[in-house]
């Protein structure tokens, strides 16, 4: 087990793509009355650990024989640091999980099963829920979501005369105003085209009826048609020369290609919105739009979860933190931070409510059509594998074609393993 988790994150580093040190003991209270436990709670994401260390001081109120000990790691480091730990047997007891790693934990018997946390079930996506089990066992409860949609720039779409895109918006519509936005004399493009898998091709991909895996995981499905005209599509915004080169791409994310009007439109994530409005340009010139329909509407979805190790000491403490965290009041308190879309139903309107002016509703309506991102056995070493393809397609080395099948003969090989 200890062998196969090293190569799973030996891949999750490979990737640039959650931490913690151990699991802490019980300590006598002052004055020698009972036992006061601690949880040891590992997260990545420095701008969330203010939220909810408001949230675990209301929880410490109201459970006050238990205390929270925050541990935070960033993310390009989260998954070594946790993998250290757990080989060390001093996991940290609850920990923040996504989806795509989710099932290769739960085969490795990391995470203990939740199925008697008690919490609002109906309130939580099926596909969400469906994401952190197996066997009929629930491994995570999810605590947020990403989706995606076309962020543009108004002020470009304005000088350029072009519509603000809308839901009702083609792919033929789509390519049709990036070439009018695109002004090679002012150095500006339509379209934003990294070759990224999400917030990139994957969105385009299950838009067109497609898959990157088999429906059981156990095979690639960038050999199939629907795939391969998915990539063949998005690469054409720049083999038509509407998006900026690869290159450009690779060293300067969609958000700051949007504020510095360097692109007018691009996919991107939910998990953007606090970095752009948080700019006073982008309050002003930047909004969103659905991601133009291909033969269906979808997006990726990632929701995150709360996970307990399996070697926790302290496994009724962790689970009723768990369940705090999983409660309608804990939701609300992070959605009003304007920094975490929550995944309880309903509880999304401080979210929404934090940028006013900006159509940020789009997001929380995708999880109707939203699809989780893989996590098959051995999906990730095989994501691992896409970058180094394509950007020989982006330079031209491959065709579109030419690198699909090679990312699917490959992925082929690690999915059988």
């Amino acid at each position: 087990m200890k062998k196969r988790l090293l190569g799973l994150l030996v891949s999750v580093a490979a990737l640039s793509l959650l931490v913690g040190c151990g699991s802490k003991g019980e300590s006598e209270k002052a004055g020698g009355k009972g036992k006061e436990t601690t949880i040891s709670y590992a997260l990545w994401d420095k701008e969330q650990q203010v939220v909810y260390k408001e949230i675990a001081k209301k929880f410490e109120e109201e459970n006050p024989d238990i205390k929270i000990k925050f541990e935070i790691t960033p993310w390009a480091q989260y998954w070594t640091k946790l993998e250290t730990a757990i080989t060390g047997n001093n996991a940290p007891d609850v920990f923040w999980m996504n989806t795509p790693y989710a099932q290769d934990y739960i085969d490795s018997g990391i995470l203990a099963p939740l199925d008697d946390v008690k919490f609002d079930e109906d309130k939580f996506a099926d596909q969400y829920l469906t994401a952190y089990s197996k066997d009929g066992s629930l491994y995570g409860i999810p605590k947020d979501f990403d989706s995606h949609a076309l962020y543009y720039n108004k002020k470009l779409f304005d000088e350029a005369g072009v519509e603000y895109p809308n839901e009702d918006w083609t792919w033929d519509r789509w390519k049709e105003a990036a070439e009018k936005l695109t002004n090679k004399d002012k150095k500006v493009y339509g379209m934003s085209t990294p070759v990224t898998w999400q917030g990139g091709y994957y969105e385009l991909i299950y838009s067109n009826g497609g898959s990157p895996f088999s429906e059981d995981g156990t095979k690639s499905g960038f050999d199939k048609p629907e795939t391969i005209e998915a990539l063949e599509f998005y690469h054409s915004f720049s083999e038509e020369g509407f998006a900026p080169p690869v290159d450009e791409q690779a060293e300067t994310n969609i958000y700051e290609m949007l504020l510095a009007e360097k692109v007018a439109m691009g996919v991107a994530g939910s998990y953007g919105v606090p970095t752009v409005f948080a700019d006073e340009y982008g309050l002003e010139n930047i909004d969103i739009a659905p991601i133009p329909k291909g033969k269906t509407r979808a997006v990726t979805s990632n929701p995150l979860a709360h996970v307990m190790s399996s070697k926790t000491k302290h496994p009724e403490a962790a689970k009723k933190w768990i369940e705090y965290l999983s409660s309608k009041e804990a939701m609300e308190m992070a959605g009003e931070s304007g920094l975490v879309l929550p995944v309880y139903d309903g509880s999304e309107g401080g979210w929404v409510k934090a940028y006013p002016n900006q159509n940020l509703q789009v997001f929380v309506d995708a999880k109707e059509y939203a699809v989780p991102l893989p996590n098959y056995k051995n999906s990730m070493s095989a994501i691992s594998l896409e970058q180094d393809i394509f950007n020989d397609a982006w330079s031209g080395k491959l065709t579109i074609e030419e690198a699909c099948k090679q990312v699917a003969e490959k992925a082929n090989a690690q999915l059988s393993k």
